[in-house]
């Protein structure tokens, strides 16, 4: 099983949980990488399935993929930010403030793509891969963040709050799902672990 960073803190858990609790005599081999190399892996026959952001898969031609969580962008601010209380936050609004960016699973590059659609290049504070680090630094008021909902929580680990808003026009969002070999032969236990996923999000 292969699984890509985002994924692994915030949907593998619960999913390898739930398999266990339903397999519990199947054991589990799992690797964590960006999504390239698990395309890699899943074409040459190294890997039966991989959970990952599928938003920007390569190889549509080899490779199979289902969709079972969809997570819009919502931008993040700290607490008494001037963006919070506003009825409706453009990305006009937005391109001039700080912005914490995390540069795992193509966030970065989805972020930048949003903003440059309006002309404007990122007024970029800070690149990260913790998302703990961008909930801290924007939470004590370093910036502000354009990210997955999937990965919202209201609280830093420092315990300040971090608000979360809608944004006005046409945002990305990230598609999480099960990638594998278009035409490989599955085997029951790759097959009821898909399954048990399909049906987790009600597929």
């Amino acid at each position: 099983l292969g699984v890509t960073s985002l994924v692994a803190g915030y949907v593998l858990s619960d999913l390898l949980a739930r398999y266990r609790r339903a397999y519990p005599n199947i054991s589990v081999s799992a690797i964590e990488d960006n999504g390239d190399y698990l395309e890699h892996l899943l074409i040459g026959g190294e890997l039966d399935v991989a959970v990952m952001v599928i938003s920007n898969l390569r190889d549509r031609v080899a490779l199979q993929a289902e969709i079972f969580e969809t997570s819009p962008y919502r931008l993040w601010l700290p607490l008494g930010h001037r963006l919070a209380d506003a009825d409706i936050i453009s990305v006009s609004d937005i391109v001039p403030e700080p912005l914490i960016m995390l540069t795992v699973d193509e966030t970065e590059e989805n972020t930048g793509k949003l903003l440059s659609a309006f002309s404007a290049r990122p007024n970029v504070a800070f690149r990260t891969r913790s998302v703990e680090a961008v909930r801290s630094l924007v939470a004590t008021g370093a910036g502000i963040a354009l990210l997955p909902d999937l990965v919202y929580r209201p609280w830093s680990l420092e315990g300040d709050r971090i608000e979360s808003r809608d944004i006005s026009g046409s945002l990305p969002v990230v598609q999480v799902g099960m990638v594998w070999r278009r035409g490989s032969q599955l085997t029951q236990a790759a097959r009821d672990f898909i399954g048990l996923a399909q049906g987790q999000h009600g597929r």
